[in-house]
């Protein structure tokens, strides 16, 4: 299921964000709903926001005037910076890949989170075009 696969990388992306490291473990999660692909899937956002950490970081500061990097809770730029890179790297369908980050957003993180996550990548999308 990419659904789940995607927020199986995102909670690995957020992980990352905390401790700097990536043990490339999923055991931890529901493996009935993941299968080989979903695990190529979710290893593929997660190496992918690693590997170009430093170019998300100045994608996401570009557009987010409002809050230094630093200031941006950390489950918000784990779902920002993860939906940038599957819009620029893979053939996802723009609105999935911004819905499912705002869903993150609104599991994980705060109420306001919602639209700054959706204003972000809304407004990322929209320069790309």
């Amino acid at each position: 299921m990419r659904s789940y696969a995607r927020e199986v990388a995102f909670c690995k992306i957020y992980a990352y964000l905390i401790s700097g490291r990536f043990d490339g473990d999923y055991s931890q999660f529901d493996q009935k709903m993941l299968d080989e692909q979903d695990i190529q899937f979710a290893n593929a956002l997660v190496n992918g926001v690693i590997e170009q950490k430093s170019q998300l970081d100045s994608v996401v500061g570009e557009f987010s005037r409002s809050f230094k990097l630093s200031r941006i809770y950390r489950p918000d730029l784990a779902a920002i910076e993860m939906a940038i890179w599957e819009m620029n790297n893979l053939d996802t369908p723009v609105p999935v890949i911004i819905n499912e980050a705002v869903s993150f957003a609104k599991k994980y993180s705060t109420e306001k989170s919602v639209s700054y996550v959706n204003g972000i990548l809304a407004a990322y999308n929209g320069s790309r075009q």
